[in-house]
């Protein structure tokens, strides 16, 4: 078990991180760690743990923290370059991965991550929701990696291009209803209505599946490509494009610009768009709106999660308790899990931090809307799901099917029975009989 280091209060607002000078417990200086400590991380989260180093360094000021910023695939392919080659001596103390690759890396390089639980983190574990926690016990019931943000999702939308095409937001309840407010999109205004990327990963067929309590596998670890969730979704997307309401793009960054551009009305993600939407379209403020994910039927499940961070401590680390202080610094700290959502639409995980007053304010680049009870109402509810070890080729494999319905008119149970098959054969995972 970890020894207890003291611990001192820091607060955080969403403007600058200051420091308490309130301390709890007193502790000599023998007590507390020292060193380096370097994590690897990207985007929004990278920026995140950059700007709460003053404070844990102000904390403790023997240890100095050095985020690495680098792009979400340099930071898998070196890790799993390193993992792989035995040259896990150029791995960092804290490294950022998500939810759905921790499967990935837990089972296959067990060894090489530091069981949590084993440094006292089980105190912790009853403070975060059950769909983002969940996913980090391993089998023997320890958790592998400090819970960050999680990414409730919901439908951005342009609150002018709606009263433009006369649509009321209120009135989209059901896929159907989204549909139908999709072609009216279009045919009175001449935009998308959504914008899909077929190149790589449709997160909001991933967000049906979970409305049906399912993922790429079930709970079983089995194959869903031919269970009734996964046709049912597959056939609303391919009513959406039937209507013509979807901007085709090969990767996300073409649909932010679409979106920057005025060619999309809406954007179906986590929560985390709500810092890309500030950050690359400042000039649209007070335009945007967010509303619940629609359901299969009304009073159905509109709860789903796209992304969501995660630090793990690897075992090579020569500063393991340096490494732990700042990794539950950033996932327990109530104030900085509240700053995180605020600055950069990282919606906590922590409970406490959910129920916070200042997750309940009006947001002025929202038209002042409450946004945040939006995801809060779906981040308590999020479906627990099965990730497994073998997300990615999940991915590759439904995606194909999505782009061979979209693009090439193949028929659902055709492009589906062929995914079943390829995972099935891949994996010797069996069908699910959800």
């Amino acid at each position: 078990m970890r020894t207890r280091f003291g611990w001192m209060s820091i607060c955080v607002s969403s403007v600058m991180l200051t420091s308490c000078l309130a301390q709890t417990e007193t502790v000599s200086e023998t007590d507390v760690p020292e060193g380096d400590v370097t994590v690897w991380a990207w985007n929004l989260e990278a920026d995140y743990l950059i700007d709460i180093v003053p404070a844990f360094e102000e904390q403790y000021p023997d240890i100095n923290v050095n985020v690495m910023k680098l792009s979400g695939d340099q930071v898998y392919q070196r890790l799993t370059t390193g993992l792989a080659a035995g040259v896990e001596s150029q791995l960092p103390d804290l490294v950022q991965v998500e939810n759905q690759r921790i499967d990935l890396y837990m089972d296959n390089f067990a060894e090489s991550f530091v069981n949590l639980s084993e440094m006292g983190f089980d105190e912790h574990q009853d403070k975060f929701v059950e769909g983002k926690i969940a996913p980090l016990i391993n089998d023997d019931g320890g958790v592998m990696a400090f819970p960050r943000d999680t990414g409730p999702m919901a439908v951005f939308y342009r609150q002018d291009l709606f009263e433009e095409a006369g649509i009321d937001p209120a009135s989209i309840v059901t896929w159907d209803d989204y549909i139908q407010a999709g072609k009216e999109m279009r045919e009175d205004t001449g935009m998308f209505m959504t914008g899909i990327q077929l190149n790589g990963d449709t997160s909001f067929y991933r967000a049906m599946l979970q409305q049906h309590d399912l993922f790429y596998f079930d709970l079983d670890g089995n194959v869903t490509a031919n269970t009734e969730a996964a046709h049912k979704s597959m056939q609303t997307l391919k009513e959406m494009e039937d209507v013509n309401m979807l901007l085709h793009a090969a990767t996300g960054e073409e649909i932010n610009a679409a979106i920057k551009n005025d060619a999309v009305a809406s954007v179906i993600s986590g929560s985390w768009q709500k810092g890309i939407i500030e950050d690359q379209m400042p000039e649209q403020e007070g335009l945007w709106r967010v509303m619940h994910l629609p359901a299969f039927e009304e009073g159905g499940s509109t709860a789903a999660n796209d992304g969501g961070s995660n630090l793990a401590i690897t075992e090579v680390s020569t500063n393991k308790e340096a490494a732990y202080l700042f990794g539950e610094f950033a996932s327990v700290h109530v104030d900085n899990q509240v700053y995180g959502a605020l600055a950069y639409g990282a919606y906590p995980a922590l409970i406490e931090a959910i129920d916070r007053p200042e997750m309940r304010e009006g947001i002025d680049f929202y038209g002042g809307q409450e946004i945040f009870d939006v995801f809060a109402e779906e981040a308590l509810n999020l479906p627990v799901v099965n990730f497994t070890d073998d997300y990615l080729r999940g991915q590759n494999n439904f995606n194909d099917a999505i782009g061979r319905v979209i693009l090439q008119d193949v028929a659902i149970e055709d492009a589906l029975n062929t995914t079943a098959n390829r995972l099935e054969s891949a994996t010797g995972r069996g069908s699910s009989d959800e």
